[in-house]
C-alpha cells in the first residue's frame, strides 16, 4: 500500500478548475484519453487523505468527478463530445485498475514474493484503495440512473457501465449481484440502444460456471434469439461466451434475418473457433447457409472464413479440410468447393494429380478432382482441363476397376463410398471431348454395360445419359441407343427361380421403375417433336401408358412424369391427355398429386390455357382447378401451384389475368401462408418482376389494386403491427401502390435504354386507383374505409395526373367529407390531407373557388354525379315510413312524358351536386354499409325469434294445457 501523505488544501481547492479542464480537453480530441486518465489518477492520488472543510480529499475528488459526469448523461446518442467523455471515464477506470495491480506487484516484490503469483491469493486481491472505492461509488451511482425516466440518462449510464465493466477487478459480491439484477432489467428496456449496452455489460459478467447455462447466459441466449432489434442480437452474438452450451445458438445466427449479423458470424465470431469442435452436421448447416446466402457480402464472408481460418486449422491441407465434411451425402459441399476455388484460384492451380492417386481414389480425393476440373471447365480454361483430365481409355478402365470393386464389396457401409467415387468419375467423363474414336467406342460400350447393373443409383443413370448424349452423333442416334438400352434392361432382367408371387411382382416392379427412369432422362434431353413412327413413340405405348394405367402407385408417378415430358414434345398428345393430369390432381394423393400438378402447369406454360381448356370445359374451369390447389393444406402443393400460376401470368398464358392476379395478392399477404417460405419467396420476386416488365402488366395490377386491398382489409384485421407477425394493412397497400406506379416502370426502362420516357399518358390508369378507392369507401365497412382513405395519400399523384380524374376525385372527396362517414380523427385527417393535395393540383386555393356548376357540362363528369345520385336513391329506398307515404303520393301523379326524361336526368346530376354544395350536413342522409345493413337484419331476425319464443311460453302457461297433459 502507498504511504499516506498530507496534501495541501490548495489541491482540493483546485479541483473545481482542474477536473473540468481535463474533461474539456478530452472532448476536444479523439486521442490522448489515456494521458487525460493518467492525469485524473495522479490528481486522485494527490487528493487521497487530504482534508478541507470537513471533506477528505478523496470525497472531494469523487464529488467533483460525478458533478462533471452528470453534464453528459442527458446528451443525445452519437454526440461526439459526450462519446469522448464516456471513453475518458472508461479509460480512467482501466488505468486505475492497472495502477492498483502494479502497486500490488511492487508490494509483493518488496516483501520477497514472486510477482507472477499476484493473483494466486484471493485475500491479496481484495485490497481497499482509493481507486477501488471510487469505482464502487461510480457503479452504484450509475445504477441509480438505470431507473431514470429519461431514456438518454438510462442509455448513458448503461453505456459507461458496459465500457467499464471489464476493468472493474474484484468488486463486492453484493454489488455484483445488484449489477447483474439491474442489467437483467435493462435488457428488457423498450429502447434498443439501452438493451445493446446492457447486453454487452451483462455478457462481460459471465463467470466460468455461468457460461454453460446460468441465469445470465440464459437471459443472453433469449435476447439473441428473440430480440426484434438486429443491433441487440449482434451485440450478444459478438460478446457472449462461446462454449459447448452456447455454440449451437450462435450457429443459428447464420439464418438471422439481418445480413450484417450473418456477416459478423462468419467474419468475427467463427474464425477463432476451430471447426473440429463442431459436429459434421453443424459444419454442413453453417456452410450451406453461408454459400447459399442471397447477400453477396455474407457469401464472401463465409468463403473467407473457410479460406483463411478453416484452412489454417487444417494446416493448409485441402484434403484434410474436405475430409471433415460429409462429401458423400452433403448437398452443399460442391457449392462450398466452387466458391472457395473462385475466391482463391491459386488453390486449384497448384493442385497436382499423379497416376498413383487416380488408382487409389477416396471419396474426398475424387470429389476434389471433380471440383477442380469443373472449376477450370466453367472458366473455359482448356489447358488446365487437358492437363488434369485423363484419356477416355484410362477413364473407362478406372470406371471398370471401381465397378468391379463395388460388385465384389460385401460391406454395406463401404458400398456408398464406392458408388460416390464412380459417380465422380462419371462427372469427370462428362467433361471429356472424347477426341479418339477408340476411346469413344470403349466408353459407349462401358456406359451401356453399366446401365444394366441392377442396383445402379439414379444419379449415375442421369450421368450416363449425359455421356451417351455426348457420344451420339445427333438426337436420333441418342434416342436409338437409349431405346436399345431400355430394351436390354427389360429383357435381361434377372429371373428369380422358385420365388413367391410377391418376389416376382417386386422384381417386375423394379424393372419397370428403372425403365421409366431411363425414359425420363431420354425425354429430358430431346427437343425434336415426337412422331408416330419414331422409336420413342414405341416406348410411349409399351412402357409409359401401361405404367399410367398400372395399379402400382409408384409406377403411376413415374408414368405421369414421363407422359408429361412426351406432351411437351407433342401438342396433340398434350390436348388428348390433359384430362388425365387433371384427374391426377383431383383424385391423386402424395407424390402422384404433386407430379400431376407439376405436369399440368408445365403443359399450360408451354401451350397456354386457351388451347388446353376445351378438353376440360371453359378456361375458367381450368383456372378454378388451379385455384383449388392454392387452398391446399400441403405447403409444397400450395407453393408449386403459386409458382406455376405466377409463371403463367408472367408468360401471358392466362386469358383473363386480373382475377388470378388478385388471388395471388391475397394469398401472398394471407396470414395462413406466413409459414410457407417457398411460396412467399416466389411471390416476393414475381410481383415486382411482373409489374415492371410491361405497361400492360402494370395496368392489370392497377385494375385489381383496390379490390385486393379491400379483401386484405378483412383478412389482415387481426394482424399485429409487428413485422415478424406479417404485413399490416398499410404495408400491403403501400406495396401494391408501389407496384402500380408507372414512374418506377419508366425509370427502369430509362435505365436500360438510356433515354427518358414520359409518364403523363399512363398516369390516367394510375390515378384511376384513387377514383375506384373513393367509390368503394361509400359501400365498405368502417375498417376497410380507414384502409382505403389512408391508401389515397400513398398514391404519388403529380401534375401529370389527368385533370378529369382530379375533378372526379375532388367531387367524391367533398361528398365523403359532408356525409361524415369517418368517425375517427386519423381517417378524417387523411381525407383532409388528400383534399389539400387535390386543391394544389387543381391550382385553386380553397374548395369555395371550385366552379362545380361548370363541371356539370363536361361529359366525363356525368358518371360521377350519377354515381352520387345513385347513393341518394339507395338511401331513399331504405328511408322511413314518411318517405313511403311520399312515394305513394308520387305514384298517384301522372307518368312523365318522354320530353321530361332528359330534364329528370339533369335534375339527378344536379342532386349529386347538391350533395356537395347545397345540402346541409345536419339534414343529409348517411350511406349505410352492407355490413351495417346485414347486422340490422340479423337483429330484426333475433327479435322475431324472441317474440315467437315468448308466445310459446305464454301458451305453455295456460292451465288448460296442463290439464290436458294430465289427462
Amino acid at each position: 500500500m502507498p504511504v499516506k501523505k498530507n496534501i495541501s488544501p490548495d489541491v482540493i481547492a483546485s479541483l473545481r478548475s482542474v477536473v473540468p479542464g481535463i474533461f474539456d480537453a478530452a472532448q476536444r480530441s479523439g486521442t490522448g484519453h489515456r494521458k487525460h486518465a493518467v492525469a485524473l489518477y495522479n490528481l486522485q492520488t494527490q487528493c487521497h487523505d487530504a482534508d478541507s472543510e470537513g471533506l477528505t480529499g478523496e470525497d472531494a475528488f469523487n464529488k467533483e468527478f460525478i458533478r462533471n459526469l452528470n453534464k453528459i448523461l442527458g446528451i443525445k446518442k452519437r454526440e461526439a463530445s459526450a462519446e469522448k467523455v464516456v471513453k475518458l471515464v472508461a479509460t480512467f477506470v482501466q488505468v486505475s485498475y492497472e495502477k492498483d495491480v502494479q502497486m500490488l506487484a511492487q508490494s509483493k516484490a518488496r516483501s520477497g514474493a514472486d510477482a507472477d503469483d499476484v493473483f494466486e491469493d484471493d485475500e491479496e486481491l481484495d485490497v481497499d484503495t482509493a481507486s477501488s472505492r471510487f469505482v464502487e461509488l461510480l457503479i452504484k451511482y450509475l445504477l441509480q440512473g438505470f431507473q431514470a425516466k429519461e431514456k438518454l440518462t438510462r442509455l448513458r449510464c448503461c453505456q459507461i457501465v458496459a465500457m467499464s465493466v471489464t476493468s472493474l477487478g474484484e468488486i463486492d459480491e453484493e454489488l455484483y449481484f445488484d449489477l447483474v439484477k439491474r442489467l437483467s432489467e435493462r435488457i428488457r428496456d423498450k429502447e434498443a440502444g439501452i438493451r445493446v449496452h446492457a447486453a454487452i455489460a451483462l455478457s462481460k459478467l459471465q463467470s466460468g460456471e455461468d457460461s454453460d447455462g446460468g441465469e445470465v447466459t440464459e437471459a443472453l441466449l433469449g435476447l439473441m434469439q428473440d430480440d426484434p432489434s438486429a443491433e441487440v442480437r449482434r451485440a450478444v452474438l459478438l460478446n457472449i461466451a462461446k462454449s459447448p452450451g452456447t455454440l449451437p445458438y450462435v450457429l443459428e445466427r447464420a439464418r438471422d434475418v439481418d445480413a450484417t449479423n450473418r456477416k459478423c458470424l462468419f467474419l468475427k465470431v467463427m474464425p477463432p473457433i476451430d471447426y473440429r469442435l463442431l459436429s459434421i452436421e453443424d459444419r454442413e448447416r453453417l456452410l450451406a447457409a453461408g454459400v447459399n446466402d442471397r447477400d453477396a457480402n455474407v457469401k464472401r464472408a463465409c468463403v473467407r472464413m473457410i479460406g483463411e481460418s478453416w484452412l489454417t486449422f487444417a494446416n493448409q491441407n485441402l484434403l484434410e479440410l474436405t475430409s471433415s465434411l460429409d462429401v458423400v451425402d452433403s448437398p452443399a459441399a460442391a457449392r462450398v468447393m466452387q466458391a472457395l476455388f473462385a475466391a482463391y484460384p491459386e488453390i486449384p492451380e497448384n493442385l497436382q494429380f499423379d497416376s498413383e492417386l487416380w488408382e487409389a481414389l477416396t471419396p474426398e480425393m475424387s470429389f476434389i478432382i471433380r471440383s477442380t476440373l469443373e472449376f477450370f471447365s466453367e472458366r473455359k480454361d482448356a489447358d488446365n482441363v487437358d492437363k488434369h483430365l485423363p484419356e477416355a481409355m484410362r477413364l473407362a478402365r478406372l470406371l471398370e476397376t471401381f465397378g468391379a470393386k463395388l460388385e465384389g464389396e460385401q460391406d454395406d457401409e463401404l458400398r456408398p463410398d464406392l458408388e460416390f467415387v464412380i459417380h465422380q468419375l462419371l462427372l469427370v467423363a462428362k467433361m471429356s471431348d472424347f477426341p479418339d474414336e477408340l476411346g469413344r467406342r470403349e466408353m459407349l460400350t462401358l456406359m451401356r454395360k453399366m446401365v444394366l447393373v441392377p442396383e445402379i443409383p439414379e444419379n449415375n443413370i442421369e450421368a450416363i445419359a449425359d455421356i451417351i448424349r455426348k457420344l451420339s452423333i445427333n438426337e436420333q442416334d441418342f434416342i436409338r441407343i437409349m431405346v436399345e438400352v431400355v430394351s436390354d434392361v427389360r429383357e435381361l432382367a434377372p429371373t428369380v427361380t422358385n420365388a413367391s408371387p410377391d418376389d416376382v411382382r417386386l422384381e417386375a416392379l423394379l424393372v419397370g421403375i428403372k425403365s421409366l427412369i431411363i425414359i425420363k432422362y431420354i425425354l429430358q434431353r430431346c427437343f425434336d417433336p415426337l412422331s408416330e413412327g419414331s422409336s420413342m413413340y414405341g416406348l410411349l405405348t409399351e412402357c409409359v401408358v401401361p405404367a399410367v394405367q398400372s395399379s402400382e402407385t409408384v409406377l403411376q408417378e413415374y408414368g405421369i412424369e414421363c407422359l408429361a415430358l412426351c406432351c411437351l414434345l407433342d401438342k396433340s398428345l398434350a390436348v388428348d391427355n390433359i384430362i388425365l393430369f387433371a384427374q391426377a390432381v383431383k383424385q391423386g394423393s402424395g407424390e402422384l398429386h404433386a407430379k400431376g400438378l407439376a405436369a399440368l402447369l408445365d403443359i399450360a406454360f408451354m401451350y397456354g390455357i386457351a388451347d388446353l381448356a376445351p378438353s376440360l370445359g371453359e378456361p375458367s374451369d381450368f383456372v378454378s382447378l388451379l385455384y383449388s390447389e392454392l387452398e391446399s393444406e400441403d405447403e409444397r402443393i400450395q407453393a408449386t401451384a403459386g409458382e406455376g400460376i405466377a409463371k403463367l401470368l408472367y408468360a401471358h398464358r392466362i386469358p383473363d389475368p386480373s382475377d388470378v392476379l388478385e388471388e395471388l395478392l391475397v394469398l401472398y399477404y394471407h396470414p395462413d401462408t406466413s409459414g410457407n417460405d417457398a411460396l412467399r419467396q416466389c411471390l416476393t420476386y414475381f410481383f415486382p418482376a411482373f409489374s415492371y416488365m410491361a405497361h400492360d402488366n402494370q395496368a392489370v395490377m392497377q385494375q385489381v389494386a383496390v379490390r385486393a386491398v379491400c379483401r386484405l382489409a378483412g383478412v389482415l384485421k387481426q394482424q399485429n403491427s409487428d413485422a415478424q407477425s406479417g404485413a399490416t394493412h398499410g404495408q400491403a397497400a403501400q406495396q401494391i401502390v408501389t407496384w402500380s406506379d408507372p414512374r418506377i416502370l419508366d425509370a427502369i426502362a430509362a435505365m436500360s435504354s438510356s433515354s427518358s420516357v414520359r409518364t403523363s399518358v399512363r398516369m390516367g390508369t394510375y390515378s384511376q386507383i384513387a377514383v375506384d378507392a373513393l367509390k368503394r369507401i361509400f359501400s365498405e365497412s368502417p375498417p376497410t374505409r380507414k384502409v382505403l382513405v389512408q391508401m389515397l395519400n400513398k398514391l404519388a399523384l403529380d401534375e401529370n395526373t389527368p385533370h378529369t380524374h382530379l375533378q372526379q376525385m375532388f367531387v367524391l372527396v367533398r361528398t365523403l367529407a359532408q356525409q361524415g362517414l369517418f368517425s375517427d380523427m386519423i381517417s378524417r385527417n387523411a381525407l383532409a390531407k388528400f383534399e389539400v393535395l387535390l386543391l394544389k393540383l387543381l391550382e385553386v386555393e380553397s374548395a369555395d373557388d371550385v366552379n362545380l356548376e361548370s363541371w356539370l357540362e363536361e361529359p366525363e363528369m356525368v358518371p360521377i354525379f350519377e354515381f352520387i345520385s345513385s347513393l341518394d336513391e339507395d338511401d331513399d329506398a331504405t328511408s322511413s315510413a314518411s318517405d313511403d307515404d311520399e312515394e305513394a303520393e308520387h305514384s298517384q301523379s301522372p307518368p312523365e312524358s318522354d320530353q321530361e326524361a332528359p330534364e329528370r336526368s339533369s335534375r339527378n346530376v344536379l342532386t349529386g351536386l347538391n350533395v356537395i354544395s347545397a345540402i346541409p350536413i345536419a339534414a343529409k342522409t348517411r350511406t349505410r354499409s352492407p355490413l351495417k345493413r346485414g347486422r340490422e337484419q340479423h337483429i330484426e331476425e333475433l327479435n322475431r325469434e324472441i317474440d315467437e319464443l315468448l308466445d310459446t311460453d305464454e301458451d305453455d302457461d295456460d292451465p288448460e294445457n296442463y290439464l290436458s297433459a294430465e289427462d
